[in-house]
């Protein structure tokens, strides 16, 4: 998450009921609210606490690569591009993509051995068809894990296809606190402004690259800059609260260009338009999975939460080298003026895990 420093007022927003079924349980936080009406969020946040059962870590040489999302038994969702240095040598068949990373699940301070953590190897990894031709967009992918999950809640999934986003959601992740900065040891979370379709043409538009070729994914984050997603957010989930207070799975980590740039928004998958795709790759609908959980979470579903706004995060006492921190090139940037005015130099978009 980029912590560049812009206060911005916290306001509870109802949102529709966009999972049907009331049966299954999914999207249930642990721990309540505790966010006065008044007070502030400022950038990014530290969670405070072991909050998001459904956040998972994908781990590679002991260090985090990229984020996902439970959305069922053993069932985990995230980017596509995450493997997309992979996918030659598992085409030509050197690799195969199950063994490029484990998962972690149970994280909120990656640094300590928490005794909610378990780490699980992937059984299957189902990258979206599209993704080889379409990169960067069909950004999305389903691992189903090895063993049992029944410990973890997974987040709920819309229920059919959201022409009408909110204004807002969140994003928790490991990723780094600025671009090509280091990695927090614990969870943060950053609150992004959700921009509608023209907004987000007009952007793409104005670096440079063509709009029409956006599909299925949506613009999230401020136009001012200051808050965004950065690199190892990738995959990770953008959430919102609906009516019935669960947390719903809205969007998924893609792509952006550097982090919190002026006038340059995050792209994020659009997991409503996948739902068909989700269903025929995991057998999941969210309108009538029924799970049952060890230890369910009976505490009252309530709005995000934040937790030590003045804390300084803390760090890594042994960083070593991560992996997939290098630009990797999707379009070069044309527009000079923009270039100009955010003082930063723009080469190319950026994936959010390189």
């Amino acid at each position: 998450m980029d912590v560049s420093y812009i206060a911005i007022i916290f306001t509870v927003i109802t949102l529709p009921v966009w999972t049907k079924n009331t049966s299954h349980i999914c999207g249930r936080p642990i721990g309540t609210e505790f966010l006065l009406e008044n007070d502030r969020i400022v950038a990014g946040y530290d969670v405070g606490y072991y909050r998001y059962p459904w956040y998972a870590a994908l781990i590679r040489y002991n260090q985090v690569a990229c984020g996902a999302a439970l959305i069922g038994p053993r069932t985990v969702i995230s980017a596509a591009h995450c493997y997309k240095e992979f996918l030659d040598l598992s085409k030509r068949g050197y690799l195969r993509l199950e063994l490029v990373y484990t998962v972690k699940m149970g994280v909120y301070n990656i640094c300590k051995t928490e005794r909610s953590q378990r780490e699980y190897k992937i059984e299957k990894v189902q990258i979206h068809d599209l993704y080889y031709t379409k990169k960067p967009y069909y950004d999305i992918s389903i691992l189903t894990l090895a063993a049992e999950t029944n410990a973890y809640m997974p987040i709920c999934l819309p229920d059919f296809v959201v022409r009408n986003k909110p204004n807002e959601g969140t994003v928790p992740g490991l990723g780094t606190l600025k671009y090509a900065g280091a990695m927090p040891c614990t969870v943060h979370e950053a609150r992004l402004l959700i921009y509608n379709d023209t907004e987000c043409y007009n952007m793409i538009n104005s670096t440079g690259n063509n709009p029409k070729a956006i599909k299925n994914a949506f613009c999230a984050g401020y136009e001012q800059g200051g808050i965004d997603t950065c690199q190892g957010d990738s995959g990770g989930p953008l959430q919102v609260v609906n009516s019935k207070g669960d947390y719903v799975l809205l969007g998924i980590v893609s792509f952006g260009f550097h982090c919190a740039v002026p006038g340059v928004l995050g792209v994020y998958t659009d997991v409503s338009k996948y739902l068909d795709w989700i269903q025929d790759k995991s057998g999941l609908d969210a309108g009538i999975v029924s799970l049952i959980y060890n230890k369910p979470s009976t505490s009252k579903p309530t709005a995000i939460s934040v937790s030590d706004i003045n804390k300084g995060p803390h760090r890594r006492k042994h960083h070593h080298g991560r992996p997939y921190r290098r630009p990797l090139r999707i379009v070069v940037l044309k527009n000079k003026r923009l270039v100009a005015k955010t003082k930063s130099v723009l080469h190319r978009p950026i994936i959010r895990n390189d």
